[in-house]
């Protein structure tokens, strides 16, 4: 995956005023703005009732998400139930890249809703990572796995997908483990079984190192790797807790 080069920052003026941040390496807004209201309004509700009936999740870490900055929420994926709990319990509104074949019926529509931005896994979709730069450069949150699929969730790869936005958004990742979503609903399963307790643990986010050439290859999978560990020692340490 490849983007524009970022202009390089200003230098400042002897006795003048500081020079500017660096802006992102994005081309600009250009996809449609989301409007949040439904996330505003409806989240409270349900988070209520899937913690209380629906399952039994216990939210940590809270007090960990900024929210007057951009920023990408990553974790784990070991179930369905990830990215839902993601978005459900994070105290802000995340929208998270999902895969498009998810995008059928009465699930697509509420995904659309939701301002969930459908992603094609089997190609370097662009159209999909430049509509969640465009949310990151309005100071909003994006939600990704970076490991790509339902899996073990033990986060042994991680795809690049995460270190392109993070580099080109300029911002921080926002750590986020999964726990017991895989018990609480195995692969095959139609409904959580509420006798699992689950947690959804938000760690402290962290910057990456912006490369010299954003549009490394080689650069993007040392930042991706980089995630990755940064990632996993938060999922060990909430395991542990």
């Amino acid at each position: 995956m490849t983007a524009p080069a970022p202009a390089p920052a200003p230098e400042p003026m002897p006795g003048g005023p500081p020079a500017a941040p660096r802006a992102p390496a994005h081309r600009g807004a250009a996809s449609p703005v989301y409007n949040d209201l439904p996330h505003r309004v409806l989240k409270p509700g349900v988070r209520a009732v899937l913690n209380r009936l629906v399952m039994r999740v216990t939210l940590e870490g809270v007090e960990n998400v900024p929210h007057d900055e951009p920023l990408i929420f990553a974790g784990n994926h070991s179930s369905w139930l990830d990215g839902p709990l993601v978005v459900i319990e994070a105290p802000r509104t995340v929208r998270c890249l999902v895969k498009s074949e998810m995008y059928t019926r009465i699930v697509g529509r509420l995904l659309l809703i939701s301002g969930q931005i459908p992603i094609d896994r089997g190609r370097a979709d662009r159209d999909a990572l430049h509509t969640a730069l465009d949310e990151l450069s309005r100071g909003g949150a994006v939600g990704v796995f970076p490991e790509g699929t339902r899996g073990s969730g033990e986060m042994a790869a991680v795809q690049h997908g995460i270190a392109y936005l993070a580099v080109h958004g300029r911002c921080r990742v926002q750590p986020v483990a999964c726990i017991n979503t895989g018990a609480a609903l195995p692969k095959g399963a139609r409904w959580p079984r509420r006798s699992v307790q689950v947690r959804v643990v938000f760690g402290k986010p962290f910057e990456v190192e912006v490369p010299a050439n954003p549009r490394s290859r080689r650069a993007l999978a040392a930042v991706a790797e980089d995630i990755r560990v940064r990632l996993l020692e938060h999922l060990e340490a909430a395991r542990a807790a």
